[in-house]
């Protein structure tokens, strides 16, 4: 039998205590993989949810802890607008609310001439018109089709947002999942519902296609220069930076830290009791001439065992977990999931890496005890 055989025959010996600690492993990984994972889908789609309507910089109010609780004037548009390099400005009202009984949307409040209308693909029906607006409906509203499907809605049905009845005009898709799973509206009907009157969250600026990567940075140069007051972010910076984000990366990192640090400690006392347990048979196999370095091999190899098959379980349960929240009502249509080929390699690395460092110091202090002193009882 080769060392690598006879270091997993081994762990199969005390199966009670091989199993706790490959569970500890298991959750390590699971929780590294499901954090990293959800924050990656988080930062991706908000990246998305701009990319997808054609926005390239956005304006927010200087100072504002997110791009929600901005505060723009809208009458600012028509100075964005004749920045050179600009193509199209529009004012965006976005309001997270809940849309129905209780589905959670994103609601964005544009003009009815804003380039996002274009980005958008109409499936069914038409974008909201001022006519919509009656006594008793307080605008029109374009869904998004998966939002429509949560809401087992269609065109001409009324939902209910904000305290008040809209009726639905068409609806729309794209490719951005927070798009798809929200709704579009008239700015000036969502500020009368929100009593912001003349008021946006952001002013959306489209620049010309026809711009080298020089010509777009100078051009927002240009409108940051313009405008001092207001915050001019590119549209991934903005949501690199923004403060939700930022909490949530955090956050992941450190309980993903713990849980591998709690493995690792978790690895490393189930090794040091297999060393103790196991002196004589250690000591049996250095009188019969094995070297010190093949007994701290053997010893390393049941860690690098037992941490490998507990990073791909607990690769597998961290994608499945992830998507479970994804999936959840409460988060659904705000995030999906990114779980790539990088996240993985990390994974197994810092699986691995917990198995030879947790394998490392009982294997060292097993090799250098005295053979002849453990088998006389010493």
């Amino acid at each position: 039998m080769t060392l690598t055989g006879i270091a997993a025959l081994n762990l199969t010996h005390r199966p009670w205590r091989t199993g706790l600690t490959l569970l500890g492993v298991v959750l390590a990984i699971a929780a590294y993989v499901a954090l990293l994972g959800l924050v990656k889908g988080i930062e991706g789609t908000l990246v998305e949810s701009f990319s997808s309507r054609g926005t390239d910089v956005v304006l927010t109010e200087a100072g504002a802890a997110d791009v929600l609780s901005s505060v723009v004037p809208v009458g600012l548009v028509d100075e964005v607008a004749q920045v050179e390099g600009v193509a199209a400005a529009a004012p965006e009202l976005g309001r997270m609310t809940t849309v129905g009984e209780n589905t959670t949307s994103f609601i964005i409040g544009w003009p009815a001439d804003a380039f996002g209308m274009r980005a958008m693909e109409i499936v069914e029906g038409r974008f909201p018109l001022p006519e919509d607006r009656t006594e008793t409906v307080a605008g029109g509203i374009t869904l998004g089709t998966r939002l429509a499907e949560r809401l087992d809605v269609g065109v001409g049905d009324l939902v209910e947002v904000f305290a008040t009845d809209f009726v639905v005009t068409g609806l729309y898709t794209s490719e951005g999942v927070m798009a798809m799973n929200g709704a579009l509206t008239l700015i000036e009907d969502m500020q009368a519902q929100t009593y912001r009157d003349g008021q946006a969250t952001s002013i959306v600026v489209q620049l010309s296609d026809d711009l080298s990567p020089v010509e777009r940075d100078a051009a927002i140069a240009r409108l940051s220069e313009r405008f001092p007051d207001l915050s001019v972010d590119p549209t991934e910076t903005l949501v690199q930076e923004y403060s939700n984000l930022r909490i949530a990366t955090i956050l992941a990192w450190v309980v993903s830290t713990v849980a591998v640090a709690s493995a690792a400690l978790a690895v490393l006392n189930t090794m040091a009791m297999a060393v103790n347990e196991r002196r004589g048979e250690i000591a049996i196999l250095g009188a019969v001439g094995w070297p010190r370095g093949r007994i701290v091999r053997l010893l390393m190899l049941e860690g690098a065992w037992l941490t490998i098959a507990g990073s791909a379980l607990g690769i597998l349960v961290g994608i499945a977990v992830a998507w479970i929240v994804a999936w959840s009502p409460q988060v659904e249509g705000f995030v999906e999931p990114v779980i790539d080929g990088t996240l993985l390699i990390r994974a197994v690395a810092i699986g691995l890496g917990i198995g030879l460092i947790g394998a490392y110091v009982p294997a060292i202090r097993a090799a250098s005890e005295d053979p002849a002193s453990i088998l006389r009882g010493k």
